[in-house]
């Protein structure tokens, strides 16, 4: 059993049976934190997605396991905050150009579709179909169901599995996904000030000649007003090395058919686009330094380490030693203007420590 004493908590003290009329949200939040809904019963989505924990994975796995403890997927999860920014895919099939979509590869055009993909994934939490999902559904919440969408919203199973996927998205686009509440938000507004390696991290994150962390993780508000979600949303081969200890590997044929040898081949996989071999989306930093493991395998648990990798700096040997791209042919390991020191790592480090949420 995985179920966080949150959601345990959340479960006992009020019941969804109970009749009181709940919002798309509230209901949402109810789901997202039930372990029942999973089979066999023991996982929720907030077991990979925790809230104390900047909605990452609270067990410190390099991927992340499914509620059949020995059931890995080939990815770490990423944060679910400022997912509701994340735009749909946009490819461009004559410069291979790609921006948007949820998930690491894409595939996901909105929350409601990415909210509902978990739920009959056998790594994740195995439910076999959607009737059986919609079956948990009539037996925990048939009446908010009923209240919400009408005496009939569980009656056809694609119309209450959309329903499903809509208030989880509901709950996913509420304030406390996306507070915009860290230092670098009060520093922006003029209440708060930056100290000395903190600024000295932004002027690197920022300098092309340098850092050029900006060029990806845009640091600036929009020019609508809105404060700066620190990614493109394109996707990039950095030439992250192959996680050799990922417990994927070692699946049955049924999981994992290609045993060992499995290559992930990111938005390849969701494009058809050979030309997108091992690329993944450019995630947000916001919260970064509270987001750990890094990449989408998991492979950087420290933050400095996944910045000298980025830099083609070696301030320590973990750093230094790291094998060759897991997809070589169009992998841009060095992504800044320069190697950089490790006092400069050091700064910047300091500096997307700013950016967590307080």
């Amino acid at each position: 059993m995985r179920a966080s004493a949150f959601a345990i908590l959340l479960l006992g003290c009020s019941s969804p049976q109970r009749h009181e009329p709940l919002s798309k949200a509230q209901l949402g939040a109810r789901i997202f934190n039930d372990p029942r809904m999973s089979e066999p019963p023991g996982q929720a989505c907030a077991d990979c997605h925790d809230p104390a924990l900047a909605f990452v994975d609270p067990e410190g796995d390099r991927v992340s396991a499914g509620v059949i403890r020995e059931r890995f997927g080939p990815r770490n999860s990423p944060t679910l905050l400022y997912a509701s920014y994340i735009p749909p895919l946009r490819h461009d099939a004559n410069t291979s150009r790609a921006a948007g979509g949820l998930f690491w590869d894409g595939r996901a055009s909105s929350l409601e579709e990415q909210a509902l993909v978990p739920l009959t994934n056998p790594l994740e939490m195995n439910n076999p179909d959607k009737a059986s999902v919609v079956a948990k559904l009539r037996a925990y919440y048939d009446r908010p169901f009923r209240d919400l969408f009408g005496a009939d919203a569980l009656t056809d199973v694609d119309g209450a599995y959309a329903s499903l996927g809509e208030v989880l998205a509901t709950f996913e686009r509420s304030p406390g996904f996306a507070p915009f509440a860290s230092k670098y938000d009060r520093y922006l507004a003029g209440r708060a000030e930056l100290s000395a390696n903190e600024a000295r991290g932004l002027a690197l994150f920022e300098d092309p000649a340098s850092g050029n962390c900006a060029s990806c993780h845009p640091s600036r508000p929009a020019t609508d007003g809105t404060p700066p979600l620190f990614t493109t949303y394109a996707y990039e081969n950095i030439g992250l090395p192959r996680f050799a200890d990922n417990p994927f590997y070692g699946l049955s044929a049924d999981l994992n058919p290609d045993g060992p040898r499995f290559v992930d081949s990111g938005l390849a996989k969701t494009t058809g686009d050979p030309r997108h071999a091992g690329m993944f989306r450019v995630p947000t930093l916001r919260d970064i330094a509270v987001t750990s493991p890094y990449g989408h395998n998991g492979y950087f648990r420290r933050l400095d380490e996944l910045i000298a990798f980025l830099a083609g700096s070696c301030p320590s040997a973990p750093a230094c030693d790291v094998p060759t791209p897991e997809v070589p042919a169009n992998a841009q390991r060095v992504r800044t203007g320069r190697p950089l020191r490790a006092e400069e790592i050091a700064d910047i480090t300091a500096f997307l420590r700013t950016l967590t949420d307080e």
